[in-house]
C-alpha cells in the first residue's frame, strides 16, 4: 500500500491567526528533532505517530516502536520490512539480562518503582542480579534469582529475611500470566525495524518491559524510538522510575537516537521535549503553556484543531501547523502477523505460558518430599492455632525439627506468648501467603 503524503493546511488570507504552514518537519534542526512529544487523544495521536514513523523510515531511519496497547501492527502494510513481536506470545528478550555495566541497580529501581518496593528490597534485588552477572550468568532466569535470594536469607538476620521474603513475593507476580515465559531463558536477539507489542500484558508488566527495552536500543540497531500507549502518570508517581526513564531517554537523544513519545496530556509527559506536536483538543492548561511559549497568539484560534491537523511548537522557532493524513490501520490478526514474519525469514514460535505458577515458597525451601510434606502439614496446624512450641521441642523426629527451624529462620512462623504464659507458633504475613499457595495448589 502507498501512504498518502503530508498535505499543507491552507488558511484563508484574512485569517487573524498568522501561524506558518509547512508540509513537513524538515525545517526543524536535527538536534531539535531528537525528542518529540506528541500530545492528543489516542486516535489522532496514533495517526500522527504513524505518519512520523513512516516519514522517518523513508528517510533512512530504522524504527523501534514500543506499542503498549497493540495499536501499531497495521504498520506492516506501509513498512514491509517491519517485524512484529508480541511479548508473551513470541520469544523476545529477558529483562533480567545484563544490558550494560550497572544495569542491576537500574533494573532494581525500575522494578521497585513499579511494584512499590522499599529501598532495602531494591538493594537485595540488585545484589542478586549482580551476583548472577559476576558469576557468568548474564541472562539469569527468575528461578535463578530466587535461589540467590534464598542464599542471602540463610545468612541474614530475621528482620532482613522478612524484607527478602517480601521481595520474593513481589517477584512471584512475574511467575504467572503471559509475561512468565519471558523470565525462563527465552531470550533472543531482536533487530529493528520492529514493533514490540506489549498489549497482551497487564499495566505493570508493560511499564517494566518498556523501561527494559530502553536499555536495549543499541543492540537492536534502531536509530529512532517510538513509545505510545502508556499512562505516563504511573511513572510520574515514582521518583526512581521517572528519573531512570528520563535519564535513559536523554542518553538516547545524546547518542543521536531520535525519540518520539505519545502522551494523553502535557502534564505527565516524561521528558522535556525539543518539539511538541499537539493533535486533537488542546486543554486550557496546555493552551496557557503554548501562549507562554509563543507570546502574542490568540488562544481561541488553536484550542480546537481540525482533524488531521497538528500544532508544532519548538523552543527556537515560531509555532506552525502541520497537516497530516496518517493511515487508518486495519485489524491485523495473529495468523497474518505470523505469515508476515515468515515472509521476512523470521522464525515464528510460541511461548507456553500454560504451565502456570512455578515453585512456591515451600517448594523452593524444601527440595526433598519428606520435608515438604512436614512443612505443609505444620503450616496447616499453625494456621488453626494448635501448635505449642513445647510440643515441637519434645518431638524426636529430626526432620520435623529441622523443618520448623527453617520456617523460623525464613520468618514464615514466629513464637508468641499468650495470656497464660504458654508459647505458641503463629504465621507471619509471609507464612499466610505460603499457606494460601499450599491450599491453592491442592484445590
Amino acid at each position: 500500500m502507498r501512504r498518502q503524503g503530508l498535505k499543507t493546511f491552507g488558511l484563508t488570507d484574512d485569517s487573524e491567526n498568522k501561524l506558518a504552514v509547512r508540509a513537513g518537519l524538515e525545517e526543524i534542526g536535527k538536534a531539535e528533532f531528537s525528542k518529540v512529544v506528541v500530545i492528543g487523544d489516542e486516535r489522532a495521536r496514533v495517526r500522527m505517530m504513524a505518519e512520523l514513523v513512516m516519514s522517518g523510515f523513508e528517510g533512512g531511519h530504522v524504527p523501534l516502536v514500543v506499542d503498549l496497547k497493540g495499536r501499531y501492527s497495521g504498520l506492516i502494510d506501509y513498512i514491509p520490512p517491519m517485524k512484529v513481536y508480541k511479548v508473551g506470545k513470541h520469544p523476545t528478550f529477558n529483562p533480567l539480562r545484563e544490558a550494560f555495566p550497572g544495569y542491576s541497580k537500574d533494573f532494581a529501581l525500575i522494578f521497585g518503582g513499579i511494584y512499590d518496593l522499599s529501598r532495602d528490597e531494591c538493594i537485595y534485588l540488585a545484589k542478586a542480579l549482580e551476583s548472577a552477572y559476576r558469576n557468568g550468568d548474564h541472562c539469569p532466569t527468575l528461578e535463578g534469582i530466587f535461589e540467590r535470594l534464598l542464599q542471602m536469607e540463610a545468612e541474614a538476620q530475621p528482620k532482613e529475611s522478612y524484607k527478602i521474603e517480601c521481595l520474593k513475593n513481589a517477584l512471584s507476580e512475574l511467575e504467572i500470566g503471559p509475561v512468565a515465559p519471558v523470565f525462563k531463558g527465552n531470550d533472543r536477539e531482536l533487530f529493528a525495524p520492529m514493533i514490540l507489542d506489549l498489549g497482551g500484558l497487564v499495566v505493570k508488566e508493560r511499564v517494566m518491559m518498556m523501561a527494559a527495552s530502553l536499555a536495549r536500543i543499541k543492540e537492536c540497531r534502531a536509530t529512532f524510538l517510538v513509545i505510545d500507549g502508556l499512562d505516563w502518570s504511573m511513572i510520574s508517581g515514582s521518583v526512581w522510575l521517572r528519573g531512570i526513564v528520563r535519564d535513559m531517554i536523554e542518553d538516547l537523544s545524546y547518542r543521536g537516537i531520535s525519540v518520539y513519545i505519545g502522551s494523553d496530556d502535557l502534564t505527565h509527559a516524561p521528558v522535556l521535549g525539543a518539539v511538541y506536536v499537539f493533535c486533537g483538543p488542546i486543554w486550557y492548561d496546555e493552551a496557557r503553556w503554548i501562549r507562554g511559549l509563543a507570546d502574542g497568539l490568540d488562544l481561541e484560534h488553536f484550542r480546537y484543531l481540525e482533524e488531521g491537523t497538528g500544532l508544532v511548537l519548538t523552543w527556537k522557532s515560531a509555532p506552525f501547523y502541520l497537516r497530516f493524513r496518517g493511515p487508518e490501520f486495519r485489524v491485523v490478526g495473529d495468523e497474518e502477523i505470523e505469515a508476515h514474519m515468515k515472509a521476512l525469514g523470521e522464525e515464528v514460535s510460541h511461548l507456553d505460558s500454560a504451565g502456570g505458577k512455578s515453585a512456591g515458597v515451600l517448594e523452593r525451601l524444601f527440595r526433598d518430599r519428606a520435608s515438604l510434606f512436614y512443612a505443609k502439614e505444620f503450616l496447616r496446624l499453625v494456621g488453626e492455632g494448635r501448635v505449642p512450641v513445647e510440643a515441637v521441642r519434645s518431638q524426636r523426629n529430626a526432620t520435623l525439627r529441622n523443618v520448623v527451624r527453617m520456617l523460623k529462620r525464613y520468618f514464615i512462623v514466629v513464637e508468641y506468648v499468650d495470656g497464660t504464659g504458654t508459647k505458641w507458633y503463629r504465621l507471619t504475613k509471609v507464612g499466610e501467603n505460603a499457606l494460601r499457595e499450599v491450599e491453592g495448589g491442592e484445590a
